[in-house]
């Protein structure tokens, strides 16, 4: 977990959104809920795929956070606001909260906790 968690956070708000997409509401996923779930999967795999670099620790939580705005976007200008969207929405910002908290450790060795050093 202590090296793969921002990984793991985005990957966990992936299929939470494509589970409410499949089983919330009509039962049947829509163009809408395909949509949010592109978005989501988006989000997993561009936090799986950017690396930690020592000035840019931010990054992985920046691309959570990016999608996830991106994903209020799409949600709102595809189908309006109504309480099965509101979920969504909450499930894409909390998403991006849990990348931005959980730990990771990219191959390079640099960590998100890891404190930088003056050399």
């Amino acid at each position: 977990m202590e090296k793969y968690g921002k990984a793991f956070a985005s990957l966990a708000g992936a299929v939470l959104v494509a589970l409410y997409a499949a089983l919330g509401g009509d039962n049947h996923i829509d163009p809408e809920e395909w949509v949010q779930i592109g978005i989501a999967a988006a989000t997993a795999a561009g936090v799986y795929l950017v690396p930690i670099a020592p000035e840019y620790r931010w990054g992985k939580t920046a691309v959570a956070v990016v999608l996830a705005v991106l994903q209020a976007l799409a949600t709102t200008v595809l189908g309006g606001l109504d309480s099965g969207e509101w979920i969504v929405l909450v499930l894409a910002g909390l998403t991006a909260a849990g990348v931005a908290f959980a730990p990771a450790v990219s191959d390079n060795g640099i960590g998100s906790k890891t404190p930088v050093t003056a050399d």
